[in-house]
């Protein structure tokens, strides 16, 4: 394995001195660099390769985005994070601009080990070049929309009303009607008829509205207009919105922190965004491996391999990737068969995918059934402590299945 390079900024001798001994178990890991300042970062980086920078972001001499928009100019592979202590909405929005990863201080040495652990592993699957000729170079690709980036801008101040963010909704004449549809469905239950953003917005959460916009920007990007192939858009779709659902209550059973329960839940609704691409771009290789599903009994994932250079969960991180979404939400879709590769041994949004995928897996046209093979991986469940919950998460699971055959 290659020892990675890893720099970290900042102009508080303490804060830097707590790093060096916190990583310190992992100097066989990592190759450890600091510096005092932006000017003394950017003269250390042109005479050593650095493979990951982390900066604060409050710094007297150059602030910690002014040093990541250089290091992304001059050093573009260099994965760019924040730790910072300041979490106004002004410092997030500019750190979010110019870093793939934005901690907060304090951070423990084992989130901090985590993290970097699954930037890494997701960097080393999407420099795959057979990703890059299979679905297209980062121009020919969708970016996200402005209004998502609005939308979770809101949601980091705290001082944000529901009326903000109903007003972000406002200017989206689809996102509005897709909220009112969602709001209005048979899913919520409710006994009249919601007609007010603000309202929706109140009944449904923030944070599950930045999910919802990220889902209608998903469909829009990848089309399919094959009349064939459009049949299994239903049981996407569908096998999307009961795993999401599943996966929260996974984690939020497991009493998961913070906003964990809410990146297992983005998770899961992008946990087969690879199938959609291949669907959307596959043409004869699509051919191909849907042919060979129905006829060889090899993993699904092997034959993704043989056919396109790479499996549709790798094809799904690369995109997530270019989006900036968040390396734990990238994690639960890249290793969602495989969770054993992770090296954490807690609970997280990768495991909530992993299981919610397995025991919602659904029943699709027959001979196709193999596109979603997936396997529990007891292995990982035992490794992590976590076994013994399995009949409580299929109680939860009984649960969303009877929610959707109401609707």
């Amino acid at each position: 394995m290659t020892i990675k390079n890893i720099l970290f900024v900042d102009d508080n001798e303490n804060i830097i001195n707590g790093i060096r001994r916190q990583l310190r178990p992992y100097r066989d890991e990592w190759n450890l660099f600091f510096a005092a300042s932006g000017g003394e970062a950017l003269a250390l980086m042109e005479k050593q390769p650095i493979d990951l920078i982390v900066s604060d972001m409050v710094m007297s001499q150059m602030r910690g985005d002014e040093l990541l928009k250089q290091v992304n100019q001059k050093y573009p592979a260099t994965v760019r994070m924040i730790l910072s202590g300041y979490t106004d909405e002004e410092t997030l929005r500019n750190g979010l601009e110019v870093a793939h990863q934005y901690l907060s201080k304090p951070c423990s040495a084992e989130v901090l080990r985590e993290v970097i652990t699954q930037v890494f592993k997701i960097q080393a699957c999407v420099s795959n070049p057979l990703i890059i000729a299979g679905i297209g170079d980062i121009n020919s690709l969708p970016t996200l929309p402005k209004i998502y980036h609005d939308l979770n801008r809101t949601i980091a101040d705290e001082n944000t009303t529901m009326q903000d963010v109903s007003a972000i909704f406002s200017r989206d004449m689809v996102l509005s009607a897709k909220l009112l549809q969602l709001v209005n469905s048979p899913y919520f239950g409710l006994n009249r008829k919601i007609s007010s953003l603000t309202e929706a917005v109140n009944l449904i959460g923030v944070k599950k509205l930045s999910n919802l916009v990220l889902s209608v920007h998903v469909r829009n990007s990848f089309p399919v207009d094959n009349p064939h192939i459009e049949r299994y858009m239903e049981y996407l779709w569908l096998d999307a919105a009961r795993v999401s659902d599943l996966a929260m209550l996974i984690a939020l059973s497991e009493e998961q922190p913070d906003d964990r329960p809410h990146q297992a839940y983005l998770g899961g609704l992008l946990h087969n965004l690879g199938l959609l691409i291949f669907l959307s771009r596959g043409g004869d290789k699509l051919k191909k491996l849907m042919e060979l599903t129905k006829n060889s009994t090899k993993p699904v994932c092997e034959l993704e391999t043989a056919i396109f250079g790479f499996t549709r969960c790798e094809a799904a991180a690369y995109v997530l990737s270019l989006w900036k979404i968040p390396p734990r939400v990238i994690e639960s879709i890249l290793l969602q068969k495989t969770p054993n590769e992770s090296d954490y041994d807690g609970v997280n949004a990768l495991t909530a995918v992993h299981v919610a995928a397995c025991l919602l897996r659904p029943s699709v046209m027959l001979g196709y059934d193999r596109l979603f093979e997936i396997d529990l991986n007891e292995d990982y469940l035992r490794r992590i402590n976590k076994w013994d919950r399995l009949p409580h998460w299929q109680l939860l699971a009984d649960k969303v299945l009877s929610q959707y055959e109401k609707k």
